[in-house]
């Protein structure tokens, strides 16, 4: 969708590919009808309202627009595919400054978030998980951190979740925090934005960067993952036994073949490796927008966290600033 190629190359490209451009084609025209619709929509109002409309009203009705388009897309997939999601979907193209009008262009992309480690899972209703703590030290160490570090920083974070105020062996609670310039104390509740990690005692920026491909802060009854869009670093944590270079190369080979069901996953794995198999699923629930709109001088960012249900995506949260 962020190019679309002239008809003749379209020509002598495979028809799956042909028919993916033509559908990425038609879901162009669709977005930017809608939004052009709803500026018209709300252009009398706001006239009456504002006594004219800036560029940065604009930029925001531009981002609302797009994040209603954003919904329709992951609908009309599930219409279309059903229970599988996978990368090779046309909801995983990015789109990339597509005009609207003479003065507005919008660009962005949907990430699933359902391939990803759920933070909020360390705790689930008040009770630390011990399967789920050893699944994120083990994402950890996958991604190069010691297995000390690694120890101490699933202690902190989930001190950092949970609802007393005694901390773990490496953990943290209030009376540490309470002595720290910052002065930002745990919340003892579910995290609502990854960027919040960096609070945590023992947490880098450098650290959360090599972690922000690979967790997502979500409801804790998400448990599952998708393992048609898990990383091979979160597929070697949540089964034990799984080295990063086999999980890379499942990763490698699913390119080509995406998973239809669970026992095609549990089917490549080695003998030794051990997992609960009702973790995985091949299927998404949640996706994250992520955009920016601009109008004039004028730019919107978005931040939209979704929840697909039938028949319509929920907006969990959204952010337009």
């Amino acid at each position: 969708m962020s190019a679309i190629s002239n008809a003749s190359s379209r020509c002598t490209k495979p028809p799956r590919q042909r028919g993916a451009a033509l559908l990425m084609a038609i879901l162009t025209v669709a977005l930017i009808a809608l939004i052009s619709s709803a500026i018209v929509a709300e252009h009398g109002a706001a006239i009456e309202q504002l006594g004219g409309r800036s560029d940065q009203a604009q930029a925001r009705w531009l981002a609302r627009a797009a994040g209603d388009w954003i919904r329709n897309v992951l609908e009309f997939d599930q219409k279309r595919t059903g229970n599988v999601d996978h990368l090779r979907e046309e909801w995983s193209i990015p789109v990339s400054n597509l005009p609207i009008d003479e003065e507005g262009r919008v660009s962005g992309e949907i990430i699933d978030q359902s391939g990803r480690f759920n933070i909020n899972t360390l705790v689930v209703q008040g009770v630390r998980d011990p399967a789920q703590q050893a699944i994120f030290e083990r994402l950890l160490e996958a991604l190069d951190v010691s297995p000390k570090q690694a120890e101490s920083l699933v202690d902190a974070v989930t001190d950092w979740i949970d609802t007393d105020s005694e901390p773990l062996a490496r953990g943290a609670e209030a009376a540490w925090y309470a002595g720290q310039q910052q002065k930002i104390m745990p919340p003892n509740a579910p995290i609502i934005s990854i960027k919040e990690l960096l609070a945590v005692s023992g947490m880098t920026p450098q650290l959360l960067e090599r972690l922000r491909p690979h967790i997502a802060a979500l409801p804790a009854e998400a448990t599952r993952i998708n393992v048609n869009t898990a990383s091979a670093e979160v597929l070697s944590a949540f089964v034990s036994n799984l080295s990063l270079a086999t999980a890379r190369q499942i990763v490698l080979t699913r390119a080509n073949k995406y998973f239809r069901n669970v026992a095609d996953f549990t089917g490549q794995l080695p003998a030794s490796s051990s997992y609960n198999a009702a973790q995985f699923d091949v299927q998404s629930l949640y996706f994250m927008a992520t955009g920016r709109a601009r109008w004039g001088d004028a730019t919107t960012h978005m931040q939209i966290l979704l929840r697909r249900n039938l028949p319509r995506p929920d907006i969990i949260y959204e952010t337009i600033l």
